[in-house]
């Protein structure tokens, strides 16, 4: 992909720019009409994901309605689990739920090796999506971190505070840290191979960094979320493959995300005091309007998105985005007025 064209691939080079591109987390999603009409054909969520048509129909949804300014693989972070034999499916109302979550140590020890081939549907959708999509648009791939692979792994299910997980961690230390290993090795070779088919960027969702505090962020998410990065930078086929990291509300200083090397760090929605001096020049930022703006009247989304455009408009490097996924409640419209205001900013 030639990056002159590609306003994403600038950002995340750290280039300046007058308008920023604009993509958003979840931008296919329930708050689609377009996307409820195929949902509902699916009893399981999971067997939406293993369809690679579909995936490629669904990412191209939201392209068409706002031309933004990159795509991103439809598919879902538990995919790895269910890869290992956990039988991941999802319910309505509740999300994920797990067959065979980890129990004991025995279970973690029985976990074969990883083999990407096992996952060769979500590769299909990469190719799909890239031969679909305009040249100049880049598609994004992703995983979800090694920790919060294992939260829901052993929790078995979502969870306000997972308690089981931290239970069993705090009893069961080296036998986690075992299997945070190995989801790592999961993570990198099965974005190696979403390179392969077609990826231009990633992005690594540490979607449950908030369950842990600083120590424990550090010890059981940071420290593989750094080996898994300097996996991919030293790997020849992902080497120049930009990276972008999303942790959720994580509790440490904004230095040891920016240390990270991450090529961009998407903000949560909450992080508005971050320490962009510190970051200027070694990372891009992506982010960060709090989704639930979009459910106010239009002066409200203007005032808040223009508030965020002056704090960043000097960065060099900057992504507009939302601080978290878009949630279904909320009007297609919104999404497009806001896309364009971003766009006339």
């Amino acid at each position: 992909m030639n990056d002159r064209d590609s306003l994403l691939l600038k950002a995340l080079k750290r280039e300046n720019l007058t308008t920023p591109p604009i993509w958003y987390m979840r931008q296919a999603g329930r708050y689609m009409p377009e996307y409820r009409n195929i949902r509902k054909k699916f009893k399981n969520f999971l067997d939406m994901c293993k369809n690679p048509e579909v995936c490629c129909e669904l990412a191209m949804q939201p392209l068409n309605a706002f031309e933004l300014d990159a795509a991103i693989l439809f598919s879902d972070i538990l995919t790895i689990p269910d890869a290992m034999g956990l039988g991941v499916t999802f319910e309505e109302n509740k999300g994920p739920i797990f067959k065979n979550p980890i129990k004991s140590v025995v279970d973690i020890n029985n976990i074969g090796p990883f083999n990407p081939d096992d996952l060769s549907y979500v590769y299909q959708a990469v190719t799909n999506i890239r031969n679909t999509i305009p040249e100049n648009i880049p598609l994004i791939g992703f995983c979800g971190s090694p920790w919060t692979l294992a939260a829901y792994s052993i929790e078995g299910k979502s969870s306000k505070e997972f308690n089981k997980t931290k239970k069993f961690i705090a009893e069961n230390i080296d036998e986690v840290h075992l299997f945070l290993s190995k989801l790592t090795d999961a993570c990198f070779l099965y974005l190696r191979k979403q390179v392969q088919a077609g990826a231009n960027v990633i992005q690594i969702f540490d979607s449950w960094a908030n369950l842990l505090n600083k120590k424990d962020l550090q010890t059981f998410s940071l420290n593989y979320i750094n080996s898994l990065i300097l996996a991919l930078k030293q790997d020849s086929i992902t080497s120049d493959i930009p990276i972008i990291l999303f942790s959720r509300d994580p509790k440490c200083d904004d230095n040891t995300l920016i240390e990270t090397t991450a090529d961009c760090i998407s903000l949560y929605w909450s992080m508005e005091n971050f320490n962009l001096d510190l970051a200027k020049g070694k990372t891009a930022i992506q982010g960060n309007l709090n989704p639930k703006v979009l459910l106010e009247s239009k002066e409200t989304i203007r005032n808040e998105t223009y508030k965020l455009l002056d704090k960043f408009k000097n960065f060099p490097g900057y992504i507009f985005n939302l601080g978290h996924g878009i949630t279904p409640d909320i009007n297609p419209e919104k999404i497009k007025y806001l896309t364009d205001i971003v766009r006339d900013y």
